[in-house]
């Protein structure tokens, strides 16, 4: 891609780049009376996290009422492919811990709102 010379060019870029930036959306479903397993591997699972932080867009606890108990977790990931996903939530302690029963991994693409610049 060549170098746009003004401003305008240049947000035209990368508004492009932006409209093909592939995610994958992780939804993890907890095994039932997995609390005891969440505690053993949380401060684990935050490390990871945190050290991960660059690929993660965006993600946190799913529950089922607002101030209930971790039921699973939502997770949205920048990875090029779905074997990078993969990869990704195979190495979160919470899953090599056993906490989730289940994972769902699809291809995720953000259409609202719309990406801000």
């Amino acid at each position: 891609m060549p170098i746009p010379k003004s401003l305008p060019s240049l947000m035209s870029s990368l508004s492009a780049i932006i409209s093909y930036h592939t995610m994958y959306a992780i939804l993890c479903f907890d095994r039932p009376d997995s609390a005891p397993l969440r505690d053993q591997h949380r401060a684990a699972h935050q490390k990871f996290l945190n050290e991960n932080s660059k690929k993660i867009l965006f993600g946190g606890p799913l529950k089922n009422a607002a101030e209930g108990p971790s039921t699973g977790a939502l997770i949205v990931v920048d990875c090029a492919t779905r074997q990078e996903a993969e990869t990704f939530i195979g190495a979160d302690p919470f899953y090599r811990g056993g906490v989730y029963e289940t994972v769902s991994i699809r291809a995720f693409k953000q259409v609202f709102p719309q990406a801000r610049s």
